[in-house]
């Protein structure tokens, strides 16, 4: 009988061996993305990716691998061919773009974004640039806090062309939405807020928010710059956007908030609860983690600029107020009422 080193050499040879094959897959799916570009076929094909994850199960059937193991294997393998293959696309955009506030993450994200495509970026901050640098501009971005976007858009505008596309990345609108749509009625002017944050290194299966400020024609314009990558272009109008981010954001945010203050009024300590983490409780703490240790001068102009707070505000309470009653009686039947509506409203999801 073979002894425990013996073994985990034997496992350390085949994880080599899984590396390197891998990396050959990555190759080949290379070889794929390059074809695809090179015939205008889309970068993603469901049906296709469906199709080898049916595959990885029916193999992995009977064997000591469970099927489930085997399809959240494929899914990653798959995620890695397409991040590998939207970074082939030759999707170029030779304009001048000006990023106004550019040295924070999401202005440095736009910087790498359009040089990758070939356009000339220049940097307009507090220590650098001036609002004359956009002159000669095709497109300039407002990437500064949402409290300080329309004394930007006022400073900026009388320094573009006639003819520049001018758009905010603001994550909330309200603060600036009347004059915004303002200038959309002479300037071509619209908002967009992108869904992910400075990390992510491509736009594959990204979400992007346009906001129809009034001029279609930016609305066009910004769709073309952002349609790349295999990114999901989402469109909208400018007062709908704050109605969504008031749960999407806002009380995304708010809930994981509550969720590690609970537990942090709770006097127990941190080590204590997670040594005995439950499943749900893990999955909440890697929402929550994040959260604590994020922007919190930008989370609290999401909550408190945004027009649509209170209502969210009087939701959620509500809610709080409902589940509670209906945890502390001692009759079941609203409580498993609850559960079945929200296994109900997520159904069309699943």
């Amino acid at each position: 009988m073979k002894d425990l080193e013996q073994l985990r050499k034997e496992i350390e040879k085949i994880d080599s061996e899984l590396i390197r094959l891998m990396i050959k897959r990555n190759e080949i799916a290379k070889e794929v993305g390059l074809l695809k570009n090179k015939k205008g076929i889309g970068l993603r094909n469901i049906d296709v990716e469906k199709k080898v994850m049916e595959r990885y199960r029916r193999m992995s059937e009977n064997t000591l691998l469970p099927p489930d193991v085997a399809e959240a294997i494929c899914k990653l393998l798959i995620d890695s061919s397409v991040e590998l293959q939207s970074g082939l696309l030759n999707k170029k955009c030779e304009k001048k773009i000006s990023i106004v506030g550019g040295s924070g993450g999401m202005g440095q994200w736009m910087k790498r974004y359009f040089e990758r495509m070939g356009a000339e970026v220049n940097i307009i901050g507090r220590s650098s640039g001036s609002p004359t640098d956009a002159e000669d501009s095709d497109v300039v971005i407002i990437s500064v806090p949402p409290s300080a976007i329309s004394a930007t858009l006022k400073k900026m505008v009388p320094f573009c062309k006639e003819d520049a596309l001018i758009f905010d990345i603001s994550s909330i609108k309200s603060p600036f939405a009347d004059d915004i749509k303002e200038m959309a009625k002479h300037r071509k002017v619209c908002s967009v807020h992108h869904m992910f944050g400075p990390s992510a290194k491509t736009m594959l299966d990204r979400n992007v928010v346009i906001c129809d400020c009034g001029c279609k024609e930016a609305v066009s314009e910004v769709a073309d710059l952002f349609d790349s990558e295999g990114s999901n272009l989402i469109f909208t109008s400018i007062e709908r956007h704050d109605e969504l981010m008031a749960y999407v954001l806002a009380f995304a945010h708010a809930s994981n908030i509550v969720f590690f203050t609970t537990l942090r009024e709770s006097g127990i300590s941190f080590d204590e609860l997670n040594k005995i983490a439950s499943t749900t409780f893990k999955r909440c703490l890697n929402a929550s983690v994040p959260v604590s240790e994020e922007n919190a001068p930008l989370y609290h102009e999401i909550q408190r600029l945004n027009d649509n707070i209170d209502d969210m505000w009087d939701v959620f309470e509500k809610a709080f107020k409902e589940v509670k009653k209906a945890s502390l009686s001692k009759d079941p039947d609203r409580f498993i009422e609850i559960m079945e509506s929200g296994k109900e409203y997520f159904s069309d999801h699943q």
